[in-house]
């Protein structure tokens, strides 16, 4: 520690120990050695000239001859021997001489010291100044150029806090840039009103720089910045150049500050410096903000005239975030448009951070900025939302306190607003207003652009359905046609489901007809139907008219499908001719979309067009069925006819046979009544015997089968043991083939009037053919049912073989129709007829996993006989 940094404090209790120790010390010393001990008063008397200078060395040197001669006078012997001996003023002048020198020396030591530090201050000065003044020059960014300035600033003028302050000519208030750490906590958001003085103001007005010893009673600084900033003392340095007031550099120092002239001189010094410097980069960033505003605006340019293949959404993102990056301050911006029904302003597009307070919220049309701004299509810049009526708070607290909106218009119609926000307060420009309003009109283009866009493709949309619905209605098929329409409705348009609905006109329910998608399938699929006058589709069909709403939860006699939770609008409409409802076509929408009367128009003409297809393609059902019920009676009729033709050659074929067969075996007799044939003749006779038998019972069945039948012929048979019967009979012969056998009986079945032989051989004719179709490990099945609605009597006989070749199964009951090697084709044809003959009905088809099955019906009351 040098000298000239103690206390007076610590230099007057080093001189006072000094001294004494001297004393002590001479008077000791002063009987051994005389006078001439007082030359150790060189001592403190150096100490102390070293410690007050050239006045304190000589002082002390005379305070210690004082002394030196009161200690003469103490000790014993002629004191006047003492004081005049010439040691004595020897010592004496040294004293004085050394005491002077002392001082003298420690004046010089201090004043070079002095300058040494005043050189390295003023060196460390420049070389911040210089600093400063390049790292102006070489920001790029305006928030990291003030950060470094304050730090520098506090540095240069050893401050304990350091802002900046912009000053707003026209409203006449001093706005803080860019606070220091201590500061901005109690100051982000402070400014000083216009009636009230402040250092700024005061600064700015004076032009010159202001120094406040003590803040509290100064007539430049006013309370609030006391109570804010909390400084004992303050330097305020005013920013000009020119004529132009920019702002002004504020230092605070917690401690009081005696400022010295060479401070007030750099602080000016440091302040036009840096007013140069931030002109030419205001300048600069000016330039530099305007080239990017022209690149924006002709990014947005050409991506307007490419809005088709970009889309409005990227658009308005594009519009919002070039707000937020051109707008200096702007922390985020949002762009509202007007809802469907102009009630509610919605924000479609959000940059920056989301304030849920403005940048989600749906606002009512006319309240608050929005709403004047709507109201006067002007742009309007609040410059602090807690202290401009026209804010209007939505929910919590805002994030924001500057807030510029400007209007989306278009040819006088309004289409929404583009805004936007800052956590800071007076930051936005008449520049920046300006820029904003530009972004409105582009934003109005894009709309305009898509809104044009989307009624061409949505015009474009609408034909091609309509197009392709007349297109359709040449199908006569109404399950395709019906298809083909939702399936189009909901690709074309965007709905959420399309579905048809036919009145079943016995019950009224509605039975789902057509379904657009996989849940349309699948309700298809499982047949399903709504009770008659349920939903909105009953009301409409109960009121044969047109019935949407956008909002099914405010409907009471909505009925929610399962399979469409996310249903929120639906509409139905009546498919109808003249005054006669043919079916209900019912679209539903899911949010955010929503009908309009557009849709409404649209689908009527679709719900007419349907009308006037499902006309046509039921008449076309109705033709079908008649000719395919003539057509069958046709072939029916050509069946009979052939069968009667053949019955009557086989029972002539009979008839001729049976007289020569009856010669044959009356030889055969009378051949066997012979003594003298042998052993091997006997057995050859008995087999030509067997076989003539065999061969007179089978022509004895088939002129049994087309003899003439009468009504007494037919008796009771019980089909579940005819078939066990023949089971009895075949049995066997499945065991060799290794053929499972499975009968389901039912035990309710009753009797039917038959001819039971006949029946026998159907059955038998059947199951053989089933067993001939089958390999080895192969599997029959029979069933049998009683359908009580048509009093009917159901046989069902099924195999796992081979089935029926597709080329012969629709002729598979026609004479001669087999595919089997060492077959007749008759088999199926005499069965076809006893089943015929007994009015009922007998069905072959082939089986999806394999094999075949044949249904017979057989009436369980007695029919007039044919």
């Amino acid at each position: 520690m040098s000298p000239y940094q103690l206390t007076n404090r610590a230099k007057w209790t080093m001189t006072i120990v000094s001294m004494a120790v001297y004393i002590i010390c001479a008077a000791w010393l002063v009987e051994t050695y005389g006078a001439s001990i007082f030359i150790a008063g060189v001592i403190p008397v150096s100490f102390i000239g070293f410690l007050f200078g050239t006045t304190g060395g000589a002082g002390a040197a005379v305070s210690l001859i004082f002394i030196n001669v009161l200690l003469a006078f103490w000790l014993k012997g002629n004191p006047s021997a003492t004081l005049f001996d010439g040691s004595f003023l020897s010592v004496c002048i040294i004293l004085l001489f050394v005491g002077t020198l002392t001082g003298r020396l420690r004046q010089s030591i201090e004043n070079r010291l002095q300058k040494e530090i005043e050189l390295l201050s003023r060196e460390r000065y420049l070389s911040l100044l210089n600093d400063m003044t390049r790292s102006i020059i070489a920001s790029t960014s305006p928030d990291v150029m003030m950060g470094v300035l304050i730090k520098d600033l506090k540095i240069l003028l050893e401050a304990d806090d350091c802002t900046l302050t912009r000053w707003n000519d026209d409203l006449k208030k001093a706005i803080p840039l860019s606070p220091s750490a201590t500061f901005e906590k109690n100051s982000r958001h402070f400014e000083i009103p216009s009636q009230q003085v402040s250092m700024t103001k005061s600064v700015i007005s004076e032009g010159r720089v202001i120094a406040t010893e003590d803040v509290t009673n100064s007539p430049y600084a006013s309370p609030e910045i006391a109570g804010h900033f909390r400084p004992r003392s303050m330097l305020g340095i005013p920013l000009s150049y020119g004529q132009i007031k920019l702002g002004a550099i504020l230092l605070a120092y917690h401690t009081p500050h005696k400022f010295t002239k060479e401070e007030l001189e750099r602080g000016e010094q440091a302040g036009n410096q840096i007013a140069i410097a931030l002109w030419n980069a205001q300048q600069d960033f000016e330039l530099q903000q305007r080239l990017k505003e022209s690149d924006a605006l002709t990014s947005i340019a050409r991506a307007l005239s490419q809005s088709e293949r970009i889309g409005l959404s990227n658009l308005l993102e594009l519009i919002a975030s070039s707000a937020k990056e051109l707008i200096s301050g702007a922390e985020q911006a949002v762009i509202h448009l007007l809802d469907e029904d102009e009630r509610f302003l919605v924000a479609e597009a959000v940059a920056g951070i989301i304030d849920t307070a403005n940048g989600k919220t749906k606002m009512r049309l006319g309240e608050g900025v929005a709403g004047q701004v709507l109201a006067e299509g002007t742009t309007i810049n609040i410059l602090d939302i807690t202290t401009d009526d026209r804010f209007i708070k939505l929910g919590g607290v805002p994030l924001f306190h500057s807030l510029m909106v400007a209007p989306i218009i278009s040819g006088g119609r309004k289409l929404g607003t583009i805004s936007v926000q800052s956590s800071l307060a007076q930051v936005f420009t008449d520049n920046e207003k300006n820029l904003l309003s530009t972004l409105g009109i582009h934003a109005a283009i894009a709309i305009e652009n898509a809104n044009l866009l989307e009624s061409t493709q949505q015009a474009l949309k609408e034909t091609d359905s309509l197009y392709q619905i007349n297109q359709g209605l040449v199908a006569l098929n109404a399950d395709e046609l019906l298809s083909a329409v939702t399936d189009l409705l909901q690709k074309n348009f965007g709905y959420y489901h399309v579905q048809v609905y036919i009145i079943d006109p016995p019950t009224g329910d509605f039975i789902l007809q057509a379904g657009s998608g996989e849940i349309g399938q699948k309700l298809k699929e499982q047949n399903y139907r709504l009770p008659a006058g349920s939903g909105i589709m009953g009301y409409a069909a109960e009121t044969s008219a047109s019935f949407f709403t956008n909002n099914v939860d405010e409907v009471m006699f909505f009925l929610r499908n399962p399979y469409l939770p996310e249903t929120r609008s639906e509409m139905a409409i009546p498919v109808k001719i003249g005054g006669q409802i043919l079916g209900i076509l019912d679209i539903q929408q899911a949010p955010p979309k929503i009908f309009t009367n557009r849709d409404l128009q649209i689908i009527s003409a679709v719900a007419d067009q349907l009308a006037i297809a499902l006309q046509k393609a039921g008449l076309y059902e109705d033709l079908q069925t008649s000719l395919h019920h003539e057509k069958t009676a046709r072939n029916q009729l050509v069946q009979n006819e052939r069968l009667a033709v053949m019955g009557r050659l086989l029972a002539s074929v009979s008839h001729e046979l049976n007289n020569p067969l009856q010669a044959i075996q009356n030889a055969l007799f009378l051949l066997k009544a012979e003594r003298n044939l042998s052993l091997q003749g006997q057995q050859d006779l008995d087999i030509v015997l067997s076989e003539a038998e065999r061969m007179a019972a089978m022509i004895e069945r088939l002129r049994a089968t087309y003899r003439p039948i009468q009504a007494e012929d037919f008796t009771p048979v019980q089909i579940n043991n005819v078939v066990e019967d023949v089971y009895a009979l075949i049995s066997t012969h499945l065991r060799h083939n290794n053929i499972s056998f499975e009968f389901h009986p039912d035990p309710a079945l009753p009797s039917i009037p038959a001819l039971g032989d006949q029946i026998r051989q159907v059955i038998l004719n059947l199951l053989m053919n089933a067993v001939e179709s089958v390999v080895d490990s192969g599997r029959l099945n029979v069933s049998t049912k009683y359908i009580e609605s048509n009093s009917e009597v159901f046989l069902s006989i099924s195999d796992n073989g081979d089935g029926i070749d597709p080329s012969i199964l629709p002729n598979i009951f026609e004479a001669f129709i087999t595919n089997k090697e060492r077959g007749t084709g008759l088999g199926l044809t005499i069965s076809y007829d006893i089943i015929l003959k007994h009015h009922g009905r007998i069905t072959a088809e082939n089986n999806s996993a394999g094999g075949a099955t044949f249904n017979v019906w057989l009436p369980t009351r007695r029919m007039e006989t044919p």
